[in-house]
């Protein structure tokens, strides 16, 4: 689990480690630009575009420039303002004859993008925005630090010292492409114990259960999974299978739907009168317009339980005792948040932090926001999972999510630690379907959760 850190709190952890380190700026630029260039010399193909900003970001790029020129590339500069800092000043005077100066970013097959880095504030002049727009459409592009102001959309991004809160947002993301890290000269313990509002999560951080020797199906937990209709059938189906798929012992699944009766002989169908005897409740997928009365009984029951699809509706108004994981997508997620008046934070940063926060609060629920980025809280910290995986977008696949987590709160796990195991149990069996058929189907992708467990 790394920290992602937001714009101030990178921006202070770069100035207060400077400071009690005596780290040197130009020396700091000089191991940047340095690891940029190595981590980036094998993709690096035709004549080479360096888009120079005015400050620290720039004069990465500057550095990164002369060590492309000293490898015998075919560099150009292209200066978006006419004079720099201290620093960016003196190494433009470093480059060689043999850097042009141009003017137009057209026809370069290469484009370095070290225009502004972290800390740019406001709106980019129309003439960076110009010369933005002349890059060519096939051409690879290369951020330093971030696509500069959200307007470069890179193909790679190589971040300096820590992971960026803005690149992991939802609408944010796409635009950086392929992530690489790499770390100029701080010292690495201090980076890891930063404070920072979120972290990255990866498939080291799982904490799923194995399986024991005396492990059977009572020990495994009994869900009570409640959705489905005859309109909507097969998302309380692909729950189910997932589910069991997740490590489930029982699963049954109260429903309206006569046909799912017969879907499969491992699931049992109830009737929701007794919900005393099941472990964690899921409630919502394909439940159309659902069951007010029966939602109430479920949220009366204690149960830990998954809100998800048509059962978010009913979400608006009630707490949940920090006994829920709500599981909406952007577009459920923005409808919830006006439904209870709070800003849905999507064109920021950190709004989208105290958004999801309180959110959080409001509900008194463990909060996945599911997109290509998923956030995940419980009101304090943030846990964000880097799906940046395509093949994942197909019907049912968020089906598939809520059955994990709600099989891993039937087995005991509370529920952000749920929310937390089942959004990486879930990302890593897109992955391993992903490698292993390309395109896939929630099905296939439920095999693959069954692998991955």
């Amino acid at each position: 689990m790394e920290p992602i850190l937001s714009q101030r709190e990178a921006a202070l952890l770069d100035k207060t480690l400077i400071e009690r380190y005596s780290l040197s700026e130009a020396e700091l630029i000089d191991s940047a630009s340095r690891l940029a260039y190595e981590r980036t010399r094998e993709f690096l193909t035709g004549s080479l575009l360096f888009l120079i900003g005015p400050g620290n970001n720039g004069a990465d790029g500057l550095g990164m420039a002369l060590l492309a020129a000293s490898d015998g590339f075919d560099v150009s500069i292209l200066y978006l303002y006419e004079k720099g800092s201290e620093e960016n000043s003196r190494r433009r005077a470093l480059l060689p004859p043999s850097v042009k100066i141009t003017r137009s970013a057209a026809g370069y097959g290469t484009v370095i993008d070290a225009i502004f880095g972290f800390g740019f504030h406001g709106e980019p002049d129309e003439s960076v925005r110009k010369v933005v727009s002349e890059i060519d459409e096939d051409a690879l592009v290369i951020s330093l630090d971030v696509p500069s102001a959200s307007i470069v959309d890179a193909d790679i991004t190589v971040m300096m010292t820590t992971a960026k809160l803005c690149i992991y947002h939802p609408s944010f993301r796409g635009k950086a492409g392929t992530l690489f890290l790499v770390n100029p000269g701080f010292p690495e313990e201090e980076i890891r114990n930063s404070n920072a509002s979120a972290y990255l999560l990866s498939k080291g951080d799982s904490r799923i259960r194995k399986l024991c020797f005396t492990d059977y199906k009572n020990s495994k937990g009994h869900l009570g999974a409640i959705g489905g209709s005859d309109r909507y059938q097969g998302a309380i189906r692909l729950a189910a299978r997932s589910a069991f798929a997740s490590g489930a012992g029982l699963v049954s699944v109260i429903t309206k739907a006569t046909a799912i009766r017969d879907e499969s002989p491992s699931i049992m169908i109830a009737d929701g009168s007794d919900l005393s005897r099941y472990d964690a409740l899921l409630v919502g997928p394909g439940w159309d317009d659902g069951d007010e009365e029966l939602f109430a009984d479920v949220t009366g029951s204690g149960k830990n339980l998954v809100i998800d699809a048509d059962g978010l509706k009913f979400v608006p108004g009630r707490r949940f005792s920090y006994k829920a994981v709500i599981t909406p997508h952007i577009g459920e997620y923005r409808r919830l948040m006006k439904a209870l008046s709070i800003p849905d934070g999507l064109d920021g940063e950190e709004g989208l932090l105290d958004a999801l926060r309180a959110f959080a609060k409001a509900t008194e629920t463990t909060v996945v926001l599911k997109s290509s980025v998923v956030w995940i809280t419980s009101g304090g910290a943030v846990y964000i999972y880097d799906g940046a995986n395509p093949s994942m977008g197909i019907a049912g696949s968020g089906d598939v999510l809520s059955g994990i987590i709600a099989a891993l709160l039937a087995e005991g796990e509370s529920p952000e630690r749920a929310a937390i195991d089942g959004v990486i149990l879930h990302q890593e069996a897109g992955r391993n379907a992903a490698r292993r058929y390309g395109y896939y189907d929630a099905e296939t992708l439920i095999e693959e959760v069954g692998r991955a467990r």
